[in-house]
């Protein structure tokens, strides 16, 4: 088993726990993100999460930093910690999202990782008009959404039939610098998400839990390497 690694969640609500401490200001700006890395980077931590909401998850009134666009940001304004941007693929068309993720990848140069999120927050996409599937199709959705991500960052052209998607004869250049693709990260309590996780994923996020359970759950994943990241545990497997 390899060293943990540690991490810092990015403030994109403003902040996630207690919300009227007098010393943790209620700040979703950009200013504030990058100071945090920028900070978290010489105290040596090594990755860092960014959540990604459209509107933020306790009070739309409330301000919502955009995940992407920071992570491109941040890319610039960092030299060595990973950046993982959550995404929806609800929100995303997978082309698009593969060429958003490719120049990220530049920028960083190969520092930028993806979390797989099949869109827990109901709300967000119904107000967007957009239909919110059941849960389990949610997960049939994300597979062949990141499988179609995946075959684009191949530098390959792709074809590509399914159920959601058709793909004709498309090819991104300039392929990734990470090889061979940008890291995919998944999360999930359930059968489909951890089904998705094994298949799909180069790491598991798993919430800290008692011991017993968090070695059921890394025995049924085959993983072999555990990390933390803030409050969040991170179950590794090699692909």
């Amino acid at each position: 088993m390899s060293e943990p690694h540690y991490g810092i969640w990015i403030p994109v609500y403003g902040n996630c726990g207690v919300m009227t401490h007098p010393l943790e200001p209620r700040d979703a700006s950009y200013s504030r993100a990058k100071n945090l890395i920028q900070l978290a980077q010489k105290c040596g931590f090594t990755t860092t999460l960014i959540a990604q909401h459209i509107i933020n998850a306790r009070n739309q009134e409330l301000d919502q930093l955009e995940t992407w666009t920071t992570a491109a940001a941040l890319a610039e304004a960092t030299n060595f910690i990973e950046i993982i941007a959550a995404v929806k693929p609800l929100l995303f068309h997978p082309a698009v999202l593969a060429k958003m993720a490719l120049g990220i990848d530049a920028i960083s140069g190969g520092r930028f990782a993806i979390n797989l999120v099949s869109a827990w927050f109901k709300p967000e996409i119904e107000k967007s008009g957009i239909n919110f599937l059941t849960h389990d199709e949610r997960y049939r959705y994300s597979d062949e959404w990141i499988r179609v991500v995946k075959a684009l960052w191949s530098g390959e052209k792709v074809n590509f039939y399914g159920e959601y998607f058709q793909i004709d004869d498309l090819k991104l250049n300039p392929p990734p610098i990470a090889k061979p693709h940008p890291r995919v990260y998944v999360g999930g309590e359930s059968e489909p998400a951890q089904e998705l996780a094994a298949k799909e994923a180069h790491t598991f996020f798993l919430n800290g839990r008692p011991g017993n359970r968090g070695r059921k759950k890394q025995a049924y994943l085959n993983c072999i390497d555990l990390y933390s990241t803030g409050l969040t545990q991170l179950v590794q497997r090699n692909r």
